[in-house]
C-alpha cells in the first residue's frame, strides 16, 4: 500500500483523530440534547399558547351567548308577552296592539344587544301571531311545532334549523314527554356570517383554519377539514380538557387545537400549518447545523494539524526504518523544526552511522567464512567418485569390453573436465544437470541391462539459476550405490523437475530396497546435523541451505516405486532472481 497516497489508513493518525472525535462527541451529543429539549419545550409552549387562545375565545363566545340567553329568559317574564300569551281575550284590539308594540320594543332591545343576532321572534299561539323586533306575522303552526319539539329535546342550546342558527325558550318550561303545551316561545336567530367573521379574527394567516363543529352544523373560516376523527371523539366523550395533535390535509401538515363547550355541545378547532407555527425554530435549527459544520471543520483542521506535525514526521521515521530493513544504511533524516523529532532524527542518524560501520565489518567476515565452509564441503565430495571410476575402468579392461571402454573413458573425461576446470563454488543449474546426466550415463554403462533410467528435461527458465556445484550428481550416485546396486534386474531410476513461481524441485527416486520407518528416520536425522559423521547427503543439504535459506534443502521420503525419494527444494523470496 502506498502510504503517501493513503495517509488516513495509518494507525497513529487514525487513533489521534478517533480520540479527538471521542472528546468532541460528548459535547456534540450534549448540544443535541439541549437543542432537542429546547425545541420540544418551545413546541409545547406554542401548542399551549394556541390551546389557551382557542379556549379563551370559545369561553368568550359562550359568555356572550349566555348573556343573550339571560336577556331571552328575562323577556319571558315581560307583562305584555304574558298578557298576549295567557289572557288575550280580556284585551280589546287597541290594548292588544299597544302590548304588541311594547313587546316589539323589548325584542328590538335584545336584537340590538349583539351583532350576532339577526332577529328575535315571539311565537304566541293564543293570538296566532309571530311577533319579531321588526315585523308582525301570522303564526306558522308547522314552524312553531318544530321549534317546540326541538326545545323539548336534549342537546345544545344553540340549534340549527334549515341552515338558520337559533336559541329558543318556552314558557312555561316543559319536560321531555310532557303533554303540557307552552303558552308562547321566544326564539333568537343568529347570523352564521357574523360568527364566521368573528372566527376569522382569530386567523393570523390565510393558510390557517378555524372550524366550529356540531352534529347539526359546521362553520369554517375557509375550506373544511372533513372526517377529522378527533372532533367526533370529542363530541361523543365530552372531555374536560383541550387536545392538541397534528393532522395531514391537502399535502400540508397542520397543528390542530381542539376545545369543547357543553353549552354549544360543539368543538372549536384551529388548524395552523406546522411550518408556520414552528418557523421560529428554524433559526435554532440553522445554529445547530452551523454547530455541526464547525465541529466537522475542527476535526478536519485538527486532522491536518496532526498529520503535518505528528504523523508526517513519524512517517519519515518509519520510511527510514523500512529502508534500513532492506539493508540501505545510507539513509539520513533532516528536520528543520527544533522539537522532539529533531532530537530523535539526530540519534537515528548517529545510530545508522555506527550500524553501517559495524555491519560492513561483520558482513565481510561472514562472506569469507561461508566461502571457506563451502570449499571444505566440496573437498569432501570431490574424491568420492574418483575411487569408483577406477574400479569401473579396471573391470571393463579386465573383461575386454573395448567398445564400451572407449565410450566410458570419453564420459569420464567430460565428467572430470566439469570437476577440475573451474574453482567457482557455483555454476548454472543447466551445467549441473548436464554433469549429472553424464554421470547417470556412466552408471548406466556400468549396470547395463539391469536398470532403466528416466531422466526428465530441465525447464528452460531455470537453466541460468546459479547453484552450488555437485548437488544433484551425488544424490544419483547414492541411488545407484545404496538402492539399485543390489538389484539384479528391473531397476528404475527417475530424475525429473517441477517448478512454480515460488519454488523449484529436483526429484530423484528409485525402486531399490524398501526402507523401514526406522531407516528413513535415521536418514532424516542425519540431515538435521545431529550425527557426528558428516555424510554426502548432509553436505548437499547444508550447501543448499547456505545458498537459498533455511526453508530450502534436501528432503527424504519413501518413494512410490518402493525405494528412496530425494527432493532438492529451492525457495527464493525474490522471484526475479529465481529465473534470470
Amino acid at each position: 500500500m502506498n502510504i503517501h497516497k493513503f495517509p488516513w489508513r495509518k494507525n497513529v493518525l487514525r487513533r489521534l483523530i478517533f480520540s479527538f472525535i471521542c472528546i468532541l462527541l460528548p459535547l456534540f451529543i450534549l448540544s443535541m440534547i439541549i437543542y432537542n429539549w429546547g425545541v420540544h419545550t418551545l413546541k409545547q409552549e406554542i401548542s399551549r399558547s394556541m390551546s389557551s387562545q382557542v379556549s379563551q375565545y370559545f369561553g368568550n363566545l359562550e359568555q356572550e351567548f349566555r348573556r343573550i340567553q339571560l336577556l331571552q329568559y328575562d323577556c319571558l317574564t315581560d307583562d305584555n308577552l304574558n298578557a298576549l300569551g295567557s289572557i288575550p281575550e280580556s284585551m280589546n284590539n287597541i290594548e292588544r296592539m299597544e302590548s304588541i308594540l311594547q313587546l316589539q320594543q323589548r325584542l328590538n332591545a335584545i336584537r340590538n344587544s349583539s351583532t350576532y343576532i339577526v332577529d328575535v321572534y315571539a311565537y304566541i299561539p293564543s293570538i296566532q301571531k309571530t311577533v319579531s323586533a321588526l315585523t308582525v306575522a301570522a303564526l306558522s303552526q308547522e314552524e312553531y311545532n318544530a321549534l317546540r319539539d326541538a326545545q323539548a329535546s336534549h342537546g345544545s342550546q344553540l340549534r340549527d334549523s334549515g341552515g338558520v342558527l337559533y336559541l329558543s325558550a318556552a314558557y312555561p318550561t316543559t319536560s321531555p314527554g310532557s303533554v303540557r303545551k307552552p303558552l308562547f316561545m321566544l326564539t333568537v336567530e343568529f347570523s352564521k356570517n357574523k360568527l364566521k367573521e368573528n372566527l376569522s379574527k382569530m386567523v393570523n394567516a390565510s393558510d390557517e383554519l378555524l372550524i366550529l363543529s356540531n352534529p347539526e352544523y359546521s362553520i369554517a373560516t375557509s375550506g373544511e377539514i372533513s372526517s377529522d376523527p378527533v372532533i367526533a371523539d370529542l363530541l361523543s366523550n365530552h372531555p374536560d380538557s383541550n387536545r392538541t395533535r397534528t393532522i395531514d390535509f391537502k399535502n400540508t401538515r397542520y397543528l390542530a387545537v381542539y376545545s369543547y363547550s357543553p353549552f354549544f355541545d360543539s368543538v372549536l378547532s384551529k388548524y395552523v400549518p406546522v411550518s408556520g407555527v414552528f418557523r421560529p425554530l428554524e433559526k435554532f435549527k440553522s445554529w445547530f447545523v452551523m454547530l455541526a459544520a464547525v465541529s466537522v471543520l475542527i476535526i478536519v483542521v485538527y486532522s491536518l494539524y496532526a498529520y503535518k506535525y505528528i504523523h508526517k514526521p513519524l512517517f519519515k521515521l518509519v520510511k527510514a526504518f523500512r529502508r534500513v530493513e532492506h539493508e540501505d544504511f545510507s539513509v539520513r533524516i533532516a528536520h528543520g523544526v527544533d522539537d522532539e523529532f529533531r532530537y530523535i532524527y539526530a540519534r537515528f542518524n548517529s545510530m545508522l552511522g555506527n550500524l553501517e560501520s559495524l555491519v560492513d565489518q561483520v558482513y565481510k567476515q561472514q562472506i569469507l567464512t561461508h566461502r571457506a565452509e563451502l570449499k571444505q564441503l566440496q573437498s569432501q565430495i570431490n574424491p568420492h567418485f574418483l575411487y569408483n571410476s577406477f574400479f569401473i575402468l579396471n573391470t571393463m579392461a579386465r573383461l575386454g569390453d573395448n567398445e564400451n571402454l572407449e565410450q566410458f573413458t570419453n564420459q569420464l573425461g567430460v565428467y572430470f573436465q566439469f570437476i577440475t576446470r573451474s574453482h567457482a563454488e557455483e555454476v548454472p543449474l543447466a551445467e549441473e544437470v548436464r554433469h549429472a546426466k553424464v554421470y547417470t550415463d556412466i552408471q548406466s554403462t556400468r549396470f547395463y541391462g539391469r536398470n532403466r533410467v528416466e531422466f526428465g528435461e530441465l525447464p528452460d527458465q531455470a537453466g541460468q539459476l546459479p547453484v552450488p556445484r555437485l548437488i544433484l550428481q551425488p544424490i544419483i550416485e547414492n541411488a545407484f550405490n545404496h538402492g539399485l546396486e543390489q538389484r539384479a534386474a528391473n531397476g528404475i531410476l527417475r530424475v525429473y523437475f517441477r517448478h512454480t513461481a515460488d519454488e523449484l524441485l529436483m526429484i530423484v527416486e528409485d525402486n531399490g530396497k524398501e526402507l523401514t520407518g526406522e531407516q528413513l528416520a535415521g536418514l532424516n536425522r542425519s540431515l538435521s546435523g545431529n550425527d557426528v559423521e558428516t555424510t554426502g547427503l548432509l553436505n548437499i543439504h547444508l550447501r543448499i541451505r547456505l545458498k537459498f535459506g533455511g526453508e530450502s534443502g534436501l528432503f527424504l521420503e519413501r518413494s512410490e516405486l518402493g525405494g528412496l525419494k530425494a527432493t532438492i527444494r529451492i525457495l527464493n523470496a525474490d522471484k526475479e532472481a529465481l529465473y534470470v
